[in-house]
């Protein structure tokens, strides 16, 4: 599908600004900052779970409530900056106390050695048996102190070492949830882009040329209006599936935008690169799509795919990289449809 460049995507920011008021105030919803965020998400259709949700509402006969305005901004735009955020600052409170700990052992200790040197020079002047006595009592109270503080910040430490590895995972998994497609389960364009980063970095190191592959379900539209967008949603997750399958190690498939899917393939051979391509058309093709007892027991989809690839050329910008496979993509479609195109 032809992507917007550079030079006109300040205009396409200006559209979306002029176009969200009306359209909110055509469908009653209150232009609140929360209503108005999700309305720019859906417009600038970067987030594919708020489209398809949004899309799913207005194609109804009943109008958008105010609660499900609220709904979506929750799900789509709150729920993870409150995550991270949390995350954040459990680990804020975990360091803190960490620190006041360390703050506290210094404090014991240098009194155990204020201590202890206050008996070393006693020891320097002439003392009876009973001062011994009482110095040798001092000392072993003073060692005791310090051992049974060492113990209990040991523990303490142990505990809060504990804390920060469960912050650490949550903090892990919060991040694993923001680069996830919320649908299909595969990564979203978020983590895509961040990949394309990575690659302009390490793309050097690779014996091959990364390679590009864009796929997009064919007549997809047609799925949801014969079958149903919830079976749709199902159509699109058995797809990514199948296609996460074809790869292995380092390669990586994400939610390019609705049905349409990028496969990344890291230090691949072309002759690798042509067979994964072709292999994944094929198997779509050949499949058959049961649906769940819910969606229409016994009721089959088949679906085929068209696909453009292209490779990483060296010290080429990343848009045009993607631009190149998406043109490829772009030729399927026209010539036919359930093909394979690769750059000329």
């Amino acid at each position: 599908m032809p992507r917007r460049t550079d030079e006109n995507s300040y205009d396409h920011t200006v559209d979306i600004v002029r176009d969200a008021i009306p359209r909110m105030s055509q469908l009653k919803i209150p232009i609140t900052p929360g209503n108005y965020a999700v309305w720019y998400e859906y417009l600038s259709d970067v987030n594919q779970g708020l489209r398809e949700e949004m899309d799913r509402l207005l194609a109804r006969p009943q109008p958008i409530t105010n609660a499900e305005m609220r709904g979506l901004y929750e799900r789509y735009l709150e729920e993870r900056s409150e995550k991270l955020q949390l995350a954040k600052t459990a680990l804020g409170q975990v360091v803190a106390a960490l620190m006041s700990q360390i703050d506290e052992a210094d404090g014991s200790f240098s009194s155990f050695t204020t201590e202890m040197g206050e008996i070393a020079r006693e020891l320097t002047e002439r003392s009876t048996v009973a001062d011994l006595d009482a110095m040798i009592e001092r000392a072993m109270r003073a060692t005791h102190t310090a051992l049974e503080r060492g113990a209990l910040i040991r523990r303490q430490v142990a505990e809060l070492a504990t804390e920060m590895h469960q912050v650490r995972s949550a903090l892990a998994r919060s991040h694993e949830q923001a680069r996830t497609d919320a649908l299909t389960r595969v990564y979203n364009r978020l983590a895509f882009e961040e990949e394309l980063e990575d690659l302009a970095k390490t793309a050097s190191q690779d014996t091959h040329a990364p390679c590009l592959i864009m796929v997009d379900v064919d007549h997809f539209k047609q799925v949801n209006d014969t079958y149903g967008h919830l079976a749709g949603d199902y159509v699109l997750r058995t797809v990514a599936h199948e296609i996460k399958d074809s790869v292995r190690g380092r390669d990586m498939v994400a939610r390019y935008g609705g049905e349409e899917f990028a496969v990344l393939l890291r230090d691949t051979p072309r002759s690798g690169c042509l067979a994964v391509a072709e292999n994944l058309r094929a198997s779509i093709e050949r499949s058959r799509i049961t649906l769940p007892e819910a969606l229409g027991a016994g009721r089959t989809v088949a679906v085929t795919v068209s696909l453009g690839g292209a490779w990483l050329r060296e010290q080429e910008p990343l848009e045009a990289f993607v631009n190149r496979a998406d043109r490829a993509l772009y030729r399927s479609k026209q010539g036919g449809r359930n093909r394979v195109t690769w750059e000329s």
